[in-house]
């Protein structure tokens, strides 16, 4: 007898909380859903039957409704506070307007940088990469008024290219960065009237380098997709000094096809 009731009031707790886990629409009355921060992806499973859309004055709350009465039940997807939430939606008739989406079931949205691999991935390639020894070799480099920039190390990971820049600061002055560039563009030319260039957005940055105190070296991980440059091409690296007017210095530095195919392997 025990046995059971115990296994009764287990079913009637099981089916209480896959309900609670139902959003309850209707089209006379918006559901409130409150997310714990920040709302950054919702959608519902049937644009048609249901309109979920982000508070503009709160933006950690979603409004949800029923266009219609619909049979069946459609779902709704949320990503909020680095996780992924998704719950069944049907229509029908609840006093309950308000949920609270941390009491619902979620899975951890892992953050991708363009369709290499996740951002956690590329943060532990980048550290192996500035930990090997004995394996830098300067590919290029230049210098201008104090300021050393050097490519010191390219590996490649499947279809990603890890690129080291050190900043070398010998001056008594910090030296911040406003941006880095990475342009594909024609060889240097006397006459540059027909010269072509397109810009590459890297797809992680380690530390986002900003300054690099006086006496003192600093490095960088850019990570871009790997690509080949064809011989009349190079793949030109520009870092900007942040300055007031545009009175900076611009370092520029160039790799050749040749410098990229000697990439190392991880």
């Amino acid at each position: 007898m025990k046995r059971f009731l115990f296994i009764s009031l287990f079913s009637i707790f099981t089916l209480v909380s896959s309900a609670q886990n139902i959003l309850q629409l209707s089209e006379k009355k918006s559901v409130h859903v409150v997310c714990p921060d920040k709302v950054l992806y919702v959608q519902g499973g049937d644009d048609s039957s249901i309109e979920a859309e982000i508070l503009p004055e709160l933006s950690n709350i979603v409004r949800v409704k029923a266009l219609h009465p619909f049979e069946g039940q459609t779902s709704l997807t949320v990503v909020c506070a680095g996780r992924i939430y998704s719950v069944a939606a049907q229509f029908g008739n609840s006093n309950q307007l308000i949920y609270q989406l941390d009491s619902l079931p979620s899975e951890k949205a892992s953050p991708f940088s363009g369709k290499l691999m996740p951002d956690e991935s590329l943060k532990g390639i980048s550290d192996q990469v500035l930990s090997r020894k004995g394996y830098h070799t300067v590919h290029r480099s230049t210098r201008k008024n104090g300021i050393l920039m050097e490519v010191s190390d390219i590996c490649i990971k499947g279809d990603a290219l890890f690129l080291v820049i050190q900043v070398t600061n010998c001056t008594n002055m910090a030296f911040d960065t406003e941006a880095f560039n990475f342009w594909i563009a024609d060889k240097r030319q006397q006459k540059a009237t027909n010269a072509q260039e397109y810009q590459l957005t890297p797809d992680y940055a380690r530390f986002e380098l900003k300054r690099v105190p006086a006496w003192e070296s600093a490095s960088e991980v850019f990570v871009i997709e790997k690509l080949t440059i064809p011989d009349k091409r190079v793949l030109r690296i520009e870092m900007i000094e942040k300055s007031t007017g545009n009175t900076g210095r611009k370092l520029t530095l160039e790799l050749k096809n040749r410098d990229l195919r000697k990439a190392e392997i991880l």
